[in-house]
């Protein structure tokens, strides 16, 4: 999957320096299925690219199923706000999106 444009500047050359160091440190093997696999990524279990605190080394085949449910929400939203659905509420709209990327409003939830 190519990365998007908006984050291309958080991938830099320090980022793959620390992206070798990583599958150096996981023995070249998934921290999932415990395969070694040539094409290792270091992927970002909340998928927010500006958070190196949950990241995992994983093969490209548990990284797919990693990111489906990301993949399906972001999908059904496009499509939804193709067809001008209107949401609930705003936290829904940007329910997927790393929080650091919200409308300022939002980034404050009140619950109660």
């Amino acid at each position: 999957m190519p990365i998007r444009a908006e984050y291309r500047h958080y991938y830099n050359s320090g980022w793959r320096r620390f992206r070798l160091e990583r599958l150096a440190a996981a023995g070249y093997r998934c921290a999932h299925c415990y395969r070694w696999n040539s094409r290792l990524n270091l992927a970002h279990l909340t998928h927010d690219p500006t958070s190196r605190a949950a990241l995992a080394v994983l093969c490209p085949s548990c990284h797919a199923k990693n990111d489906t449910a990301q993949r399906l929400a972001m999908t059904r939203r496009t499509w939804a706000e193709r067809r001008g659905q209107l949401w609930l509420s705003e936290e829904l709209r940007w329910a997927p999106y790393p929080a650091w990327t919200w409308p300022g409003g939002l980034q404050q939830l009140v619950l109660f």
